[in-house]
C-alpha cells in the first residue's frame, strides 16, 4: 500500500485546493508521488477555468480531480500531461445501473470526446455516496457497484482499457474505527455493498479511493488528540494499538489503518491484492 500525502499550499484565490488523493491500490501499478489537486466550481469569486488550469500547472501538480466531467475544463485540460479523474453525478447512478444504454451513452458523451488527449485514468461513479441516509441516498448504496460494473462495460466495448472504474468514499463509511485493530465497516452497507466494491475492484485491479480528513477527529477531540500527532508533524507523540501492536506516530496513518482492518474483517486483506 501507498501512502501518499503533501502539504496544502495556502492561497487568497480559496478555490482550489491541494489535498493529498489517497487509494489504497488492488494492482501492482505504481502510483506518482506527484500532488494532486481536487478541483471543485462550487464558490464565490472563482478563478475561470483557464486560470484554475493553469496555477494547477504552476504548481507542478500530477493529478486533479474533477466533480463531473465539465467539458470546458476537460478540453483544457488536453495536453497538459495531467492526470485526470472525472465523476459520474450521484443523481445519475441509479438509471446507469439499471440501463446498459444510459451508461454507454454516459461514456459516449463524457469521454470519448476527450480521450486520450485529455489523460483521463479514472472514472468515479458518484462522490461520497455511502455518506448520505435520505430513502433516495439509499436506493443508490445498492445501485453503486451495479453502476460502476455498467461503465466499465461501456469503457471495454470501446476498447479503452487503461481507465480505472472506482467511487471516493467518506471514513463514515467505517462502524468502528478506534483503535484501528477494531476496524470495521458499517453493519448497513457491510454484505450489500462492500462486498460487491471490494470484490470488483480487485478483479480489475482498480483502486479503493478514500476522502480521509484528520482535522476532523482532531477538531472533536482536540484535548485528547494531539496537533502535531494530526499533521504528522514529528514524533513526540505515538499511540499503539492494544489489539494488534501497531505503534503510530500520526493520525493519519492509524485512519488508514482502521479501513484495512475492516477489509479483512470481510475477507480481503490488502496482502491477498499483490
Amino acid at each position: 500500500m501507498d501512502k501518499h500525502t503533501s502539504g496544502n499550499k495556502a492561497t487568497e484565490m480559496g478555490v482550489i485546493n491541494a489535498l493529498f488523493l489517497l487509494s489504497l491500490t488492488f494492482s501492482n501499478g505504481q502510483i506518482s508521488s506527484n500532488i494532486g489537486i481536487c478541483y471543485g466550481q462550487l464558490g464565490n469569486n472563482l478563478l475561470s477555468p483557464y486560470q484554475s488550469i493553469e496555477f494547477i500547472n504552476s504548481m507542478k501538480a500530477g493529478r486533479v480531480k474533477i466533480y463531473d466531467a465539465n467539458p470546458e475544463v476537460l478540453k483544457l485540460l488536453a495536453g497538459t500531461g495531467l492526470h485526470v479523474s472525472i465523476m459520474v453525478p450521484n443523481n445519475e447512478i441509479s438509471n446507469i445501473a439499471s440501463n446498459q444504454t444510459l451508461a454507454n451513452q454516459w461514456v459516449r458523451n463524457n469521454v470519448v470526446p476527450h480521450y486520450p488527449q485529455t489523460m483521463i485514468r479514472f472514472l468515479l461513479v458518484g462522490n461520497e455516496v455511502l455518506s448520505y441516509s435520505s430513502d433516495q441516498d439509499r436506493e443508490n448504496w445498492f445501485n453503486l457497484v451495479p453502476a460502476m460494473r455498467r461503465i466499465r462495460a461501456s469503457l471495454k466495448s470501446l476498447n479503452i482499457r487503461n481507465i480505472k472504474v472506482g467511487t471516493p468514499l467518506a471514513m463514515d463509511v467505517l462502524q468502528s474505527s478506534f483503535p484501528p485493530s477494531n476496524g470495521m465497516f458499517r453493519s448497513d452497507v457491510s454484505e450489500r455493498v462492500m462486498v460487491p466494491l471490494l470484490h470488483f475492484l480487485n478483479v480489475t485491479k482498480s483502486f479503493f479511493f478514500l476522502d480521509v480528513y484528520p482535522y476532523f477527529p482532531w477538531s472533536a477531540d482536540p484535548n485528547h488528540i494531539s496537533l502535531d500527532y494530526a499533521l504528522s508533524r514529528g514524533t513526540r507523540f505515538t499511540y499503539t494499538d492494544p489489539g494488534s501492536g501497531l505503534r503510530y506516530t500520526n493520525l493519519l496513518d492509524q485512519m488508514l489503518d482502521s479501513v484495512i482492518f475492516a477489509m479483512t474483517k470481510l475477507g480481503t486483506p490488502m496482502s491477498s491484492f499483490r
